[in-house]
């Protein structure tokens, strides 16, 4: 049990494991990181764990609903306020809560219905200019206690693509659109006439659907972007693009793309560092013979990613317990008795 990282463990596991397995040496930092952390399990006797809660994490991960049912606890404002906050939080009186609200990350992670329904509260609009759902509608709205400025660069690159669509006088940076999750041709072909800043063709062919590439063959496609692109597949790589630059990536392209695409295409140079982070690895492709791959597999990053009903299967492969640890579907008595 001595190699066994109780930090990670404590991080990632479920946390009923916890509850059910109370004198195992959890790590009570690490549990402070733990999305599913209760004030339950914080109030727990756990008497062979180490360290201390932190409760800057705490209050960054934990359920608000804790927050409003334990009001006395010492929660972090600083943590509250650099997640999805709400106004109704940060209107408690909580007597105990150390540092203060940071309206630049309360701006950034605010629903943005709570800037439209209270105008008058001290917004960050470079917070807000971070928000996720930051809109035009937002952006026009007198926020007379509001501090900083707006980043049109930040906007440009979070905003809905159709509010672009829809105001193309604003002074966006094409930059930043190029990044934006959900550019489009059709908004790279508008015209933008108070637009900054030049398209970036390796963040479109990241970000862009891949039915654009297959309908546009004759852009200037970035190969190197094409590899991080989340729909990339072979069609897509054999497909001739005359005006693309750079090459592709076979490590990122074998990180990201179906494993079936994988087991159907044995002789492709796929890159086997690559598919040990693949999220779909197995053993099925571990064990094939893919005699066109470069490198050699990583065995921390396959156990990170691999069912653990794999694991339980072939026991004396050459699994990493750093890997496991993080592995989303741990369980202890995996680790344990292994």
């Amino acid at each position: 049990m001595s190699i066994i990282n109780w930090y990670d463990v404590s991080q990632y596991i479920n946390i009923n494991e916890v509850i059910e397995n109370p004198h195992l040496p959890w790590n009570k930092a690490g549990l402070s990181r733990n999305r599913g952390i209760t004030v339950a399990v914080i109030e727990m006797d756990l008497p062979d764990a180490e360290e201390e809660y932190n409760w800057y994490w705490i209050s960054l991960n934990i359920d608000f609903q804790e927050v409003m049912d334990n009001p006395d606890q010492p929660w972090n404002k600083r943590g509250l306020s650099s997640r999805d906050i709400n106004l109704a939080v940060i209107d408690l009186d909580l007597p105990n809560a150390t540092e203060e609200y940071d309206w630049y990350y309360v701006s950034q992670y605010i629903n943005i219905e709570e800037v439209i329904n209270h105008p008058l509260l001290h917004w960050n609009k470079e917070g807000l200019s971070r928000n996720m759902k930051i809109t035009v509608a937002v952006l026009k709205l007198n926020l007379p206690n509001a501090t900083e400025e707006y980043d049109w660069s930040a906007i440009s690159a979070r905003i809905d693509i159709m509010d672009v669509m829809s105001n193309p006088r604003l002074p966006w940076n094409k930059d930043r659109l190029s990044m934006n999750r959900g550019i489009t041709l059709a908004v790279v072909y508008m015209d933008l006439p108070n637009a900054r800043g030049e398209w970036n063709w390796y963040w479109i062919s990241v970000l862009v659907d891949i039915q654009e590439i297959i309908d546009n063959p004759l852009l200037t496609w970035n190969k190197r972007g094409l590899s991080y692109n989340e729909g990339i597949t072979l069609d897509v790589i054999e497909t001739d693009l005359p005006n693309a630059i750079e090459e592709y990536d076979w490590l990122w392209i074998s990180h990201g793309i179906d494993i079936r695409e994988v087991m159907d295409n044995p002789l492709i140079p796929w890159n086997k560092a690559g598919l040990s982070m693949n999220t779909g690895i197995t053993l099925a492709v571990i064990e094939m013979s893919l005699p066109m791959a470069v490198g050699d597999f990583t065995w921390e990053d396959i156990s990170r990613n691999i069912s653990m009903e794999d694991v339980r299967r072939s026991p004396n492969l050459p699994w990493e317990i750093d890997g496991l640890t993080i592995n989303k579907n741990l369980i202890i008595d995996d680790l344990l008795y292994m």
